[in-house]
Formats: C-alpha cells, structure tokens, sequence
C-alpha cells in the first residue's frame, strides 16, 4: 500500500515538474545583410538533470557556426540558453522553423521566427570633385590625381533605421574605430515609440572601452537589448557592439539626443610580455570615439476625433484583454477585475484607465502596473495591467459592460477604439452574520434590516390563576409596587448608560493604542460609536452615519474629517495594502483625534 501511494505521488510530482516546462526562441534582429551574423537564442525553463539538446529545424538559409549553453538555477528554477550564431547565405524571407525540445517524453516545440536578408552594400561611382590631397604612392613618388574610391551604400530594401546605421559607416569605412547612432523616425509624434542605435564599429582588437549611452531631453529613455553583427566595408570585415533604446517624446517639438561616447585602449594588452618588458604606455593609447547628435521633431497628436477613452498610447497592433477572478460570490464580497493592454513599445506614460460607475457596485481605485518584455521578432513588446475591486452590496445578477480603450495610429493618422467582452457576475445572498461592523454598508443599498422575530400564538389551554395573578386584583397596591419598580429600573438605566458612555471613550482609546492594522482601528471606532452614540455600523452606509452625528451636534468640520477616516478604512478592507505597523499606528493616531473631536460636540 506504501509503496503504491508512493508511486502516485512521484508520478503526480513527475506530471507537475512536466507542467512547469517552457521553451521559448528569440533572435537579435529580424533584418540583415548576406554580411551580417544572426544570433538564434533558444531558453529552456523548468528542465533539469540529463536535457537533450533542443532539435533544429532545417536552415537552408543559415550556417551556423556557433554554438553556446548557459545554466543558471535561480530559487530552485533552472533555466538554460542555447545559443546559435548563424551567417546568411543567400538573400529573401527565410523562416527559422519551430524548434523541438524533448524531456520526459514530452515534446515542446516554438513558434517559427522570420527574418529577412538583404543584398550586400552597393557599389556606386564616385562623382565628386577629386580631393587634392588624397594621394597614391608609384615607385617612391606621389602621384598628385586624387584617389577615386567607390563609394558603397546599403540596400535600399532595408529597414530605415538599419539602412541609415549602415550608410553611416560606409561614409567612415577609413577609420579603424567608430560610433554612429540613429533613429528609426526622426518626426515622431507625442508618445510614440522610437528606436535608437548606437553601434560601435572596429576591425582591429580594443580593451578597457567603458562606454557613456547618449544623454536626452525632454524624452523618456529606456533599454531595449543590445546585438552583436558583422558589416563589409571597403573590402574589410569590420564588428559592431550594438546598444539599442526605447524612446518616447513627452511634448511636442525639438527634442536632442546627444552623442554616445566610447573611450577605448588600443594597442597590445597591458598583461602581455611586450608590456612586461617596454612598460604599457608605449605600446597603448587611449581614444575617444563620438557619435552625432540627434535632433527629433515632435508631432503634436491631432485634436480633431479624439475619444474620451484615449489615454495617451501611439502605435498599433495593440490588444486589450478583461476577466474577474471569481464571477459568483456572495453580497458585500470583493470581486478583482484585471484589464490587460498590450501593444508595441513603453506603455508607462500612458493615462491610467477610468471606469464609468456601475449600478450596484461599489468600485475602488484603479491600480496600474507596467513592463516590457522580448518579442519573438527581437522587438520590445510592452504591456500595462490595471487592477480594481468590486464588491456588490447586494444578491442579483451584475453585468460589467465592455471597457473602451483607444490609441493613435501613426501610420494611418486616425484614432482607434477597442473594447473588452462583457462580465457577468453572480450574486447570492451573505452568509455572513452581522458583527456590529461591516463596511459592505457602505456601498448604500438602500435598504436596512430592523428586525427578524416572528411571534407566534399559543393554542394550549390557560393555567390557573397563580398568587401574583390573585394579587393583582388588589389595585391600590399592585400600581403602588409597579410605580416603585418604574422609578428603580430608571435610575438603574440612567446610571448604566451615563457609566457605558463615560467609558466608550476611555476603552477606544486604549485599543487605539494598541491597534496594529486598519482592521483594528475601525472595530475601535465602530465600538464608541456604537456606546457612547448609539450609532450602529453594521446596518448603516457612510451618509446615514453622517446623518446620526449630525443629530448629535458634531460640526460639519468633525463630520467631514470622520468621513474620510471611515473611507480610507473602507478601502483597507477590500483593497489592502501591505501590513506597515507604522502606518496603522498614525492612522490609530488620526482616529483618536477624531474621537476627542466627537467626545466634545456629542451632546
């Protein structure tokens, strides 16, 4: 029996490590020349011990001529990079396939890539004037006709920002060591995103070359990967390091991007046996290299046709997405509704999402949280998920209607709407007894429940007549006793009930002391108010307690200031925040005060 329930358990835990397993494949860039070098990363999550090595798909349109494996275990998850570095071999659309992964006897596979491969540079007659001094050595003496080198330029068929990097260094192909950088649009509008480049070239080895990315202005920066390639020019197969950025215009108008900078050594290394012997200092040089600075010109966004539920996104092929974690739950239960929008680009400086009001849900704040993650196409892919609460305040069928979301579309110069499916929710009835203290109250339903006794009439016969029952018959005397008995129980009343009042205050006081949550704080001030006001929480929304301390005499300052006490609690209990002692001891702290407050106007 033993040994069976430990079969079940190693299969049951075999199947989960299985369900954990995802392989994903990316590539550094989706267009290249017949000189470039494509890098092929394929990421195993999940897999551990003796893994297989993934299985490529045929690649009539590659050579690959390297290949890596990286480890690492992060908190007990093993993740491993195969890494492909491959050279194109003939120009058009070539489809790196999906790559199957085996482990466990079960097959993963990936999504196929595309990428597209561009002609070499061109050659193109040089027609400027000769330059006078540019000169050519014949047998010892200089011949004063100008050099007329071909000039080269890149496939016109290029992406415009790769063609524009690539013209860039066939213009500087004399130099050993340069940097250019470029954009992908240099007329962008507001909240757009924009590409820059920064690409270090060199055919000739380097060390200690810290590198300074380009300072901007009034732009929002940030990185989006680097890449490795190869570029022919002149004959010379020259490298390039390449930094790329993610950029987004907050205003209209001119924005700078300014020059990168790379400071690198030249020369042998500083550890070989030539420094050992001559010193480091006569074998290196240290040299600057500079990119251009960039001057973009922003568009302002047209006013004419935009929607009310346009927050600011410029760009397309965007997606949005709604669901509920739960969509049957009880009356005065918080529902979690995630709206996620995905798109091309940086979707932080977006406008957070506004939702219209919902009859019979009370809705909290949105809580927005943003990212960016690789696409299969070596684009960066941003994303944006806004988060609220919906707590119904009473059992029935609930709809939450489809959410617009809009964004700019530059290519076409139009605004364009999507919107979400619509969400049912169930509601039932609470099966929750009422404490004394309940915020679900305080969505205002509109209805409150004052009693639920039933009497009911009894059939049997009457006993007979007892001694008091006989004694009542006496009137003088029986009115005497109940007059006595009246004016007892009222002094014992008022007694009990000045006693009860005096100390309402004194015991909230102390458990506002001693409170460590917002929890805490609200059974404090729903327990005075319940003593010394006589004013119940558990059955009552926020306005029909404002209504009681007004009857009370509390000042409109004290109410108001009580109004946003009791709100901030009410949020805490179906939208909290992370536990901070600290916090809840100010806010007992405000609460006090307030109760001071209410001690003195109360009359």
């Amino acid at each position: 029996m033993k040994k069976a329930i430990l079969s079940v358990v190693l299969l049951s835990m075999a199947v989960w490590a299985a369900a954990q397993v995802s392989v994903t494949a990316r590539v550094n860039k989706t267009s290249l020349t017949l000189d470039d070098e494509l890098t092929l990363s394929v990421e195993v999550n999940g897999a551990s011990g003796n893994m297989l090595m993934p299985e490529l798909p045929s690649l009539p349109a590659f050579n690959v001529y390297s290949r890596e494996v990286q480890q690492s275990s992060i908190n007990g998850k093993t993740s491993t990079l195969f890494r492909y570095v491959m050279l194109p071999r003939f120009v058009g659309k070539a489809t790196i396939g999906a790559i199957r992964f085996t482990h466990n006897g079960k097959t993963y596979k990936t999504d196929p890539i595309s990428v597209t491969i561009y002609r070499n540079a061109q050659s193109v007659p040089n027609t400027r004037p000769a330059s006078s001094s540019a000169k050519v050595s014949s047998d010892g003496n200089y011949d004063s006709a100008a050099v007329k080198r071909p000039v080269e330029k890149a496939d016109p068929n290029l992406p415009p920002l790769e063609r524009n990097l690539a013209n860039q260094a066939y213009a500087r192909g004399d130099e050993n060591y340069f940097l250019v950088a470029a954009v992908s649009d240099q007329t962008p509008y507001v909240n757009q995103s924009v590409t820059l480049a920064v690409r270090f070239y060199y055919n000739r080895s380097f060390y200690d070359a810290p590198y300074q990315k380009p300072s901007v202005s009034d732009i929002f920066m940030e990185d989006a990967g680097s890449a490795q390639g190869t570029q022919s020019i002149g004959g010379v197969l020259y490298r390039y390091e390449e930094q790329r950025y993610l950029l987004t215009a907050a205003a209209p108008g001119k924005a700078t991007i300014g020059p990168a900078t790379v400071r690198y050594m030249t020369g042998s290394s500083p550890f070989s046996a030539l420094d050992r012997l001559f010193g480091g200092s006569a074998v290196s040089a240290e040299e600057t290299a500079k990119s251009d600075p960039i001057t973009l010109q922003v568009r302002a966004l047209p006013a004419a046709g935009k929607p009310k539920s346009f927050y600011g996104a410029v760009g397309e092929k965007y997606t949005i997405s709604a669901e509920a974690d739960r969509t049957q739950v009880e009356a005065g239960e918080a529902v979690t509704l995630s709206i996620t929008v995905k798109g091309p680009g940086n979707l932080k400086p977006t406008g957070d999402l506004q939702l219209a009001p919902i009859d019979g849900l009370k809705i909290y704040n949105t809580q927005a949280t943003s990212g960016s993650v690789p696409g299969n196409n070596g684009q960066i892919r941003g994303y944006k998920v806004f988060k609220t609460v919906l707590v119904p305040a009473a059992s029935g069928i609930y709809t939450i209607p489809s959410v617009k979301w809009s964004y700019f579309n530059p290519k076409s110069a139009t605004y364009q709407t999507l919107q979400t499916d619509p969400i049912t929710l169930t509601v039932s009835p609470s099966t929750k007894t009422d404490t004394g203290f309940n915020f679900g109250a305080a969505a205002g339903n509109g209805f409150q429940s004052f009693s639920q006794d039933i009497a009911y009439l009894k059939t049997d016969a009457a006993p007979e007549p007892s001694f008091l029952t006989r004694l009542s018959a006496w009137q003088t005397l029986n009115w005497v006793m109940l007059a006595v008995l009246a004016l007892s129980v009222l002094f014992a009343s008022v007694g009990r009930k000045s006693l009860a009042q005096k100390r309402a205050y004194a015991t909230a006081k102390n458990r506002l002391k001693k409170a460590v949550s917002d929890e805490a704080i609200a059974e404090a001030v729903s327990g005075y108010l319940q003593h010394k006001l006589k004013i119940s929480t558990g059955s009552m929304p926020l306005k029909s307690i404002l209504q009681a301390l007004h009857k009370q005499g509390i000042t409109p300052a004290t109410a108001e200031a009580f109004s946003l006490l009791w709100q901030r609690l009410d949020a805490a209990r179906f939208a909290p925040a992370s536990a901070d002692t600290q916090d809840a001891q100010h806010l007992a702290n405000q609460a006090l005060d307030i109760l001071k407050l209410l001690e003195e106007e109360s009359k």
